[in-house]
């Protein structure tokens, strides 16, 4: 089976919000869902981006939702969604494997080498979680991992709930002081969007053993 990787447009972007979206993380306690509001804000202002892998029927088998930089060196995974009749398989494997492979075509194209930089990826700590919250993570740990990203130190708060940051290379790994700023040339961008910056993002990690 022949698979393609599209970045979808406006109309598409908001139809996924819509029929996907609100019903996989709304309302879900281990997920933040923006509003509808917030996701026009950033597609005007260029601030996000969704990739969609399509099967050789043109049938939609899984999407990424991602919050990127003003210059698109840097993404952050928002939203990952897998069509119910399409889990256990190794899509999602397929679907990162070309958008990295996309982003540098596109690099190579615009004749930039150190860009882009790479994608973060944000998972919800589960401290002293039970046991199926914490075999969950293992099993998101693995799998980027697999991809070939790599933990950070960076550690958001949203609303007391504390965040793991792992970041997944394109062109460079970056160093911990770079990942610090690139991470927080996106916040900067994006917190306007969202009516209570406080409740949305309440601090950052600021030393990690004195080396972030």
């Amino acid at each position: 089976m022949d698979f393609t990787l599209k970045e979808l447009g406006k109309k598409e972007i908001l139809s996924l919000y819509r029929r996907f979206l609100t019903k996989f993380f709304n309302g879900n306690d281990e997920s933040f869902l923006i509003s509808e509001a917030a996701v026009r804000w950033l597609i005007a202002r260029e601030l996000c981006c969704c990739y969609g892998l399509y099967d050789d029927k043109n049938h939609l088998i899984c999407f990424g939702f991602f919050i990127n930089d003003k210059l698109k060196r840097v993404m952050l995974l928002d939203y990952f969604v897998v069509l119910k009749k399409y889990r256990g398989y190794n899509y999602p494997e397929i679907f990162f494997g070309l958008l990295r492979e996309m982003l540098a075509e596109e690099a190579k194209e615009k004749d930039v080498k150190s860009l882009p930089f790479g994608i973060f990826i944000e998972l919800m700590g589960v401290g002293a979680g039970i046991d199926k919250l914490l075999k969950k993570r293992q099993q998101e740990l693995d799998f980027y991992r697999s991809l070939g990203a790599y933990m950070t130190d960076i550690v958001p708060v949203f609303d007391g709930d504390e965040y793991n940051i792992m970041f997944l290379p394109i062109s460079i790994r970056l160093s911990r002081s770079e990942l610090k700023t690139e991470f927080l040339n996106i916040y900067k961008e994006i917190l306007p969007s969202f009516k209570d910056k406080k409740k949305y993002i309440i601090r950052l990690t600021e030393e990690v053993d004195g080396l972030i």
